[in-house]
């Protein structure tokens, strides 16, 4: 497949619905092909009326089912088997010629627009009144009646007639006559209705069938009318063509199992031995006495049906019930299932595959009283997503980085938070923060010490011993499994701290020169005169760095981000103003770029094609500066791309002249228009950073300046930074500089997205 711009990833990967392979010794036959689903989307069938008396489906049908069909599948509504199946007033039906033929029509117009539908074929059992069913009463396994009233006849439910042996037999022939009709009508595939009170959940669950013979009793016999039902479906369409809905856990109809998990494990091994295409899982949320049913809620009974179950069934699982696009991406990603079948979303984005796809905003604004009777009203009226005119088109598109994808152009830059107090573990908190911008096409972690005698900031999380990596690994997990990607930058601060911040360790550096000034994370203290570093010393960084690349690596990290900018220890060999040494290290441009290249050497070994640089060629901060920068950057860019970098990172600095009264230059004094001197010598991926706004990064990224962007700032408070940019949303800029760095919550993982912005 190849990959888009998606926010969704997991959601847009192909499958074959319904592939059943048979291994021998020597080879692998194909017993089913399956169907090819183009995505992980699914419309859940959902009954909207819309039929005359005869129960035949319209051109507002076709209509309707057509505009929802890019879904890599999608199943139509419960469409009654028989006569004595009905329930709903105008809702379709499948038992007749004319019928049969109005389904045809709907079917040819899915597949006029290369969509796949299935039909979800429905028997209420119980579930009706006899009112609905031209006088015939109500069939079901047991004599039961369902406590309440029947909202579609406006009376109470009756006690049902208990079917006889004959009776299933009867039924179990319509359910197969059904779908010979379904075939005819040329769909491709049959949908099960099992769960939600109708007559196989009826005979599934204890709490409606009481009987004592072969259909009733034990978990096994339970589940015999089903499995009959299901082998009449294959025999018409082959397994692969066919699928299941259960509601383990719902008590809609006055169900329940005392039971549920032992019967479903039930159910589901017996179906898997049937190699049927999927089963459909919804996973309900009743609370206690539901109804006044006196049944405990769902999650106690089982707290996730997708967790409980996967493991009994080898088809596809379609996960169903209130879930939010996020969790269905997330849940794809992490094996909980294989589809989601989305219902409610698909009544008010008719295309919610594609705005699902491009990150488009939702539309949930339903009209409640159009949702099951009426005609095109609320039907098949709702708008497509209009793109507004305002879209930033170069920061959206997908970028391939060696072998790294990523579906945006929008990275979030290293930030220092100082949110991690020794012994500098990340945390819950942590994760959290990031995942929330895992959308990001990148995420570079904070600035994180790979030794104790690189710390800068009290408070910085660091990556130095085995249990900062465990709390890293927090990190990974949350943001992977949003499915996000993410970098660590590895930074040692060089002679730019202070022994007060790292357990009296006297700062190192190249050449035994302070900075001028005050450290302001070490209380405003005076910057300390650096011990000027010797060779083995200079060989046991390095190896520090390799040892916390590695550690990263066990994290779960995607790569690493060399911190070579703002003033630390690779900066600091890099430029002429900190490094005055005389040998192998200092003095030519190629002796002051060796520590920045045998780094980036070192870390390849670890992650090939996964380590970056980030690099402030004309930034003062930290005391810096280079007699000659354009010589320097030009040289160190052209070797690093011999080295197969992931990316470089260039910081435009806006330095002013004599900033923090060093007499320095300005930065535009020293390079004028750093992407266009810079970008002709890296012949790799190139990303900006430092205050630039999404349209002139746009603007510079279409114009061939760089590659991708950097921000910082802006997702401090735009968790959902791509989000509002895809959509051309307007940008958070609330932004309270007393939380940036430390505390807990507040300023850090409290700003709302865009749609609770609108919600508040």
């Amino acid at each position: 497949m190849e990959k888009s711009n998606t926010p969704y990833q997991a959601l847009f990967q192909p499958f074959k619905l319904g592939l059943i392979e048979r291994t021998g010794c020597f080879s692998t036959t194909v017993v089913s092909p399956g169907l090819e689903c183009k995505n992980r989307i699914t419309l859940s069938a959902m009954t909207r009326g819309r039929c005359g008396q005869d129960l035949v489906p319209t051109n507002h049908h076709a209509e309707y089912y057509a505009q929802r069909a890019a879904g890599g599948f999608i199943v139509a509504e419960s469409s009654s088997i028989s006569d004595r199946a009905l329930a709903y007033g105008g809702a379709p039906a499948i038992f007749n010629d004319a019928q049969t033929e109005g389904w045809k029509k709907v079917v040819d117009k899915v597949h006029s627009v290369k969509g796949n539908i299935f039909i979800q074929l429905f028997h209420c059992g119980r579930q009706t009144h006899s009112s609905l069913q031209n006088g015939q009463i109500p069939l079901a396994p047991s004599a039961i009646r369902i406590r309440g009233q029947n909202q579609i006849a406006k009376k109470d439910y009756e006690v049902p007639q208990e079917m006889t042996i004959q009776d299933i037999n009867l039924v179990v022939k319509q359910y197969k006559e059904a779908a010979e009709r379904a075939r005819k009508a040329g769909f491709d595939g049959v949908e099960l209705n099992a769960g939600h009170g109708t007559l196989p959940d009826q005979f599934l669950r204890d709490s409606a069938n009481k009987r004592t013979d072969a259909y009733g009793g034990s978990a096994q016999n339970r589940c015999k009318f089903i499995l009959e039902v299901v082998q009449q479906l294959i025999d018409v369409f082959g397994a692969g063509r066919v699928g299941v809905k259960v509601t383990p856990v719902t008590h809609h109809a006055d169900m329940n199992d005392s039971n549920p998990l032992e019967l479903y494990q039930t159910l589901l091994r017996a179906l898997s031995n049937l190699k049927i295409a999927y089963v459909v899982l919804k996973n309900e949320n009743d609370p206690e006495n539901f109804q006044d049913f006196g049944y405990p809620a769902s999650k106690k009974q089982i707290p996730c049906v997708y967790s409980a179950f996967r493991n009994y069934f080898t088809g596809a699982i379609v996960a169903n019930g209130g879930i939010t696009l996020e969790e269905a991406d997330e849940g794809i990603r992490t094996g909980k299932f294989d589809f989601v079948a989305f219902g409610q979303l698909f009544i008010s984005n008719p295309d919610l595959v594609d705005r699902a796809r491009n990150g488009y905003q939702l539309n949930r604004n339903i009209d409640w009283g159009t949702v099951f009777y009426g005609d095109q009203k609320g039907y098949t009226d709702y708008p497509k997503y209009q793109v507004p005119s305002n879209i930033l088109s170069e920061l959206i598109n997908p970028l391939k980085i060696n072998d790294l994808y990523l579906p945006n152009r929008i990275t979030m830059s290293a930030m220092d938070r100082v949110r991690t107090p020794a012994p500098y573990i990340p945390t819950e908190l942590n994760a959290k923060y990031y995942a929330q911008r895992a959308t990001a096409g990148l995420i570079v972690c904070e600035a994180t010490p790979v030794s104790q005698r690189s710390m800068s900031y009290p408070g910085s999380p660091c990556i130095y011993n085995d249990d900062q990596a465990k709390g890293w690994a927090l990190v990974t997990k949350a943001v992977h499994d949003k499915g996000g990607r993410l970098f660590l930058q590895l930074f040692h601060g060089g002679r730019k701290t202070h022994s007060s911040l790292q357990n009296g360790l006297e700062p190192w550096a190249p050449s035994a020169i302070a900075i001028r000034g005050n450290c302001y994370s070490a209380q405003n203290k005076p910057f300390e005169k650096p011990h000027e570093m010797t060779d083995a010393e200079i060989q046991l960084t390095l190896q520090e760095f390799v040892d916390a690349a590695k550690r990263a690596k066990t994290a779960g990290f995607d790569g690493v981000e060399i911190n070579a900018g703002n003033g630390h220890l690779p900066d600091q060999f890099l430029r002429d103003s900190a490094n005055k040494r005389t040998d192998q290290w200092g003095g030519s441009v190629e002796n002051r770029c060796k520590f920045v290249i045998q780094l980036v050497q070192k870390l390849n070994t670890i992650y090939p094609g996964r380590v970056s640089i980030k690099l402030t060629p004309i930034g003062h901060t930290g005391d810096m500066n280079d007699s000659n920068p354009i010589q320097l950057y030009t040289y160190l860019l052209q070797q690093l791309s011999k080295l197969n970098l992931a990316y470089v990172t260039l910081v435009e600095d806006k330095s002013q002249e004599n900033a923090d009264g060093h007499g320095y230059p300005a930065s535009d004094k020293q390079i004028q228009n750093l992407y266009k001197s810079l970008r002709p010598h890296y012949k790799g991926i190139l990303l900006a950073n430092h205050s630039i706004t999404p349209e002139r990064a746009n603007q510079d990224i279409k114009d061939g300046l760089y590659d991708a962007v950097s921000f910082g700032q802006l997702y401090i408070n735009n968790p959902d930074l791509v989000y509002r940019v895809r959509n051309g949303f307007q940008l958070n800029t609330n932004f309270d500089f007393k939380t940036y760095f430390g505390g807990d919550e507040k300023g850090y993982t409290d700003f709302p997205t865009f749609d609770e912005e609108k919600k508040q």
